[in-house]
């Protein structure tokens, strides 16, 4: 059973020198990260299948970008942190990451929730104007 309470403590993501993250750790996080590199080839897919409507194809090149991204880097994470890499290998880079996904993951919300509306209404006013000319 994991050790959730060393989570808590401090020395732990700010070890320059980090503990080994064991094999299910290990294999957790590599499969996490993995699944994260595929959700994003699947949201290119998408991306390029839903060439009718171009704003929800952004949307899915955004989430791509996002996901692909932030799989990549965790890989490198898994990596630093297996092989124990001096500073590089902290588990304060998970931290970091975590925030940088949430805020990347706020920006993508907030093209979902504000832009695509005033594009898809911006879209009928134009075409509610073109049959007039």
């Amino acid at each position: 059973m994991p050790n959730f309470q060393r989570l808590l403590d401090l020395n732990f993501w700010f070890s320059l020198r980090p503990s080994a993250l064991g094999p299910k750790g290990a294999v957790f996080v590599l499969v996490f990260f993995c699944l994260m590199i595929f959700l994003g080839i699947v949201f290119s897919f998408l991306s390029i299948r839903k060439k009718g409507d171009p704003l929800i194809s952004k949307l899915f090149k955004k989430l791509f970008n996002q996901f692909f991204a932030m799989g990549a880097i965790g890989l490198i994470l898994v990596f630093l942190s297996y092989e124990q890499i001096f500073l590089l290998g902290s588990y304060l880079w998970y931290l970091l990451w975590l925030i940088g996904f949430f805020v990347w993951s706020g920006f993508s919300l907030r093209y979902l929730i504000k832009k695509i509306p005033q594009g898809r209404e911006e879209r009928e006013r134009k075409k509610r104007l073109q049959k007039y000319f």
